[in-house]
């Protein structure tokens, strides 16, 4: 008997919108037919397997303890938070030691001798790991910083674990810019975050550090 989404709710399971918003489904499948409509391709469905193939997030790794794992757009190193083209989906994790990490694993597709598409297993690239020890912060970016909506930041400094793979660096620490499929999502993540990392406010909420003092008469 298939389980219905009302009745894993019941049991105590996620929520539809819960889960659609946990793996990002909808963007998916919207960036696959955005991109599919602009191609056109001769054979569609060879074409979406490709995309689902080689762009699918890879599931959380099984060996770490996890405080918690999800799906979320993040920008490729030295993309441009502006153009919505450099944003990728991209499976994230924190662990109980508080660190994030963020899995670049794709998967090679080709055509075989007969002309169909063979899929090979997930590439073991390096995971991006932020450690989110002291002096961690993460903060929410404005419209004016990324053009997806519900973007954040986090900034970590290099320590002996942030050494995997490239990273982004502004000022002396590593930066990493997420996006989340909503504002409750994002706000998901800088709850777990809280007691690993300092929450920042937008550069524009920030008190000028030129105020006149104030003195008593």
């Amino acid at each position: 008997m298939t389980e219905t989404p009302d009745a894993n709710q019941a049991d105590g399971g996620p929520s539809l919108d819960g889960y659609m918003q946990q793996h990002q489904i909808q963007p998916f499948v919207q960036e696959m037919l955005t991109e599919l409509f602009a191609v056109l391709p001769e054979d569609p469905y060879e074409y979406m397997t490709y995309h689902l193939a080689s762009r699918r997030p890879v599931r959380a790794p099984q060996d770490q303890k996890l405080i918690s794992s999800g799906v979320l757009w993040a920008l490729i190193p030295g993309g441009d938070p502006m153009s919505p083209e450099q944003w990728r989906l991209r499976r994230c994790w924190l662990t109980e030691k508080g660190i994030l990490c963020v899995s670049n694993s794709a998967a090679e597709v080709a055509r075989d001798d007969a002309g169909g598409v063979v899929v090979s297993p997930l590439e073991d690239s390096a995971t991006q790991e932020y450690p989110l020890e002291k002096g961690a912060t993460h903060r929410e970016l404005d419209e004016a910083e990324a053009a997806r909506p519900f973007a954040f930041q986090v900034a970590v400094k290099p320590g002996p674990l942030a050494h995997r793979a490239d990273k982004e660096q502004d000022g002396g620490r590593w930066v990493l810019q997420l996006a989340a499929s909503s504002e409750d999502q994002r706000n998901e993540w800088f709850n777990l975050f809280a007691p690993f990392s300092q929450a920042a406010v937008l550069p524009s909420m920030a008190p000028p550090t030129d105020l006149p003092a104030v003195t008593e008469e």
